[in-house]
């Protein structure tokens, strides 16, 4: 039943999370020696473990969410396809890189990436398995052992990890999971790990920051967003109106890179409209059988994104379709708005929720200019008949990425990292540059020469000057003139 409990979690004060940690930590040393590809096929089980237990994961996350069933088995896959990418590419990704050692032929230079330790990870309500996962792959696969702290509004799926991890033959306390409240995350913060990973609001993702800071504990912050898309003359209207109405409303619009404001260039404004107010309105929402859309995750949800629809009204707003129900504080109608501008509130606040605004604009330049018209910078959207010019538009918008003719779909490609710009955070997770972020560089340098000593060395001499004097020569001009100079300054007196 809607705002009824489904179960209840413990909250782990600092010292529980301390604990937690510790184990982690015991565990990393049976971890972190393997090769890559040892790890990687460890996941690739983990996979198949996760195929086995889908319908169990699907029925926790529809349980603590109220999520659609074919949303739950989503982030099932997706955590399944993550792996999938990491066991084909992490291996060569994470192996030694040689560095050349320039006009030092003698010496031996390269990189390798370590893992950090334990990894930290306060993952929010709205993906409660994909989001857990995107940290706990990207760290064990990297080396790590990792703390995992869900959202207390939905800690049921992400508590189920650690025993699917065993059920994989992974090392015994390298997955923790801590549950509870703030105060919980914020003891993770404090706990000594060797990274925090954030995703949440960009209000907490400051406190987050700020709590690192005091002991220099890296961080990776992905925050709120509002993100646009654009809607161009030559796009297929049909397709646009489908891909933003799935941006829009895909988990009640519970979605940091949910599409919450929609541009339209003029000419093609009125069509477009029609065509998005009719997707809307064929949306199941209501819990009548089979459903769309689940509810807000929280009364406190469904007041802001029902305040975010009041606003815009009071200040001319029409309500194209949908709006708050008069009764019940579950679900909230697919809802279209128009004649917005920018003092409403679902102009320029993060609304999360199944709201799209959408404002016709006069040229392709002023909705970019409106696009990038925001604090936050995660994703965007173009539509278009030309992807050439959706390409162009695209390089224009300031944002951590963006789909051409296409929504939320790109979460479903392991190899494209997630991340923004601004109050969106900095960062990524997936891809192989959320492997860089879960490891540390380390550099190695050796001697092969076997000289007594090296030319620079103390004691300085007149010969040691025309040497510096010469590589300068030869390193600044370069070929053949470069040879010759290094040369004449060598023979100098």
């Amino acid at each position: 039943m809607a705002g009824s409990a489904v179960a209840a979690a413990p909250v782990a004060d600092a010292a529980a999370v301390a604990e937690a940690v510790a184990r982690a930590r015991r565990a990393a040393p049976e971890w972190s020696p393997l090769p890559v590809r040892r790890r990687v096929e460890a996941l690739a089980e983990l996979a198949r473990v996760f195929e086995r237990r889908a319908d169990d994961l699907a029925a926790s996350i529809v349980e603590e969410t109220g999520k659609p069933q074919a949303e739950a088995l989503a982030e099932v896959v997706v955590s399944v396809e993550l792996i999938r990418y990491y066991r084909a590419h992490a291996p060569r990704h994470l192996r030694p890189r040689r560095v050349s050692s320039g006009w030092m032929m003698w010496k031996k230079a390269w990189v390798e990436r370590e893992p950090l330790g334990v990894v930290g990870a306060i993952t929010p309500w709205n993906y409660p398995l994909i989001l857990a996962m995107d940290a706990v792959t990207t760290a064990l696969v990297a080396g790590n052992a990792v703390v995992v702290k869900p959202s207390e509004l939905t800690p049921l799926a992400t508590t189920m990890i650690p025993e699917l991890c065993r059920e994989a033959g992974l090392p015994e306390g390298v997955v923790q999971v801590v549950t509870g409240d703030g105060r919980t995350g914020e003891a993770l913060v404090r706990s000594g790990v060797d990274k925090i990973f954030f995703t949440g609001s960009t209000a907490v993702g400051r406190k987050v920051m700020a709590a690192a800071a005091e002991t220099l504990t890296p961080v990776t912050l992905e925050l709120g967003g509002k993100d646009p898309a654009i809607v161009l003359d030559d796009a297929d209207l049909e397709r646009a109106a489908r891909g933003i109405a799935f941006g829009g409303f895909f988990n009640a619009g519970q979605t940091c890179i949910s599409i919450e404001r929609v541009y339209v260039l003029e000419p093609v404004a009125d069509a477009f409209i029609e065509a998005l107010v009719r997707e809307a309105r064929a949306l199941r929402w209501d819990g009548a059988g089979a459903r769309d859309l689940g509810p807000m995750i929280t009364a406190a949800q469904h007041r802001k994104v029902s305040e975010h629809i009041e606003d815009a009204v009071a200040k001319g707003a029409r309500i194209l379709t949908g709006g708050v129900p008069e009764a019940g504080e579950g679900a909230i109608a697919p809802t279209v708005l128009a004649d917005i501008d920018a003092t409403m509130k679902v102009y320029a606040e993060e609304t999360f929720g199944p709201v799209l605004p959408v404002i016709p604009v006069p040229s392709e330049e002023e909705a970019v200019r409106r696009a990038n018209d925001t604090a936050y910078g995660l994703f965007a959207s173009v539509w278009t008949g030309n992807r050439k010019r959706g390409l162009r538009l695209a390089r224009q918008i300031r944002s951590g990425g963006v789909s051409i003719n296409d929504s939320l779909s790109h979460y479903g490609v392991g190899g494209l990292p997630m991340g923004g710009v601004a109050d969106s955070g900095f960062g990524s997770r997936r891809g192989l540059e959320g492997l860089d972020e879960m490891t540390r560089v380390r550099t190695y340098f050796a001697d092969r020469g076997g000289l007594t000593r090296e030319p620079w060395w103390f004691p300085y001499d007149d010969r040691g000057e025309r040497l510096t004097r010469a590589v300068l020569a030869l390193r600044a001009r370069g070929g053949v003139s470069g040879l010759i100079a290094a040369a004449k300054r060598m023979l100098e007196r």
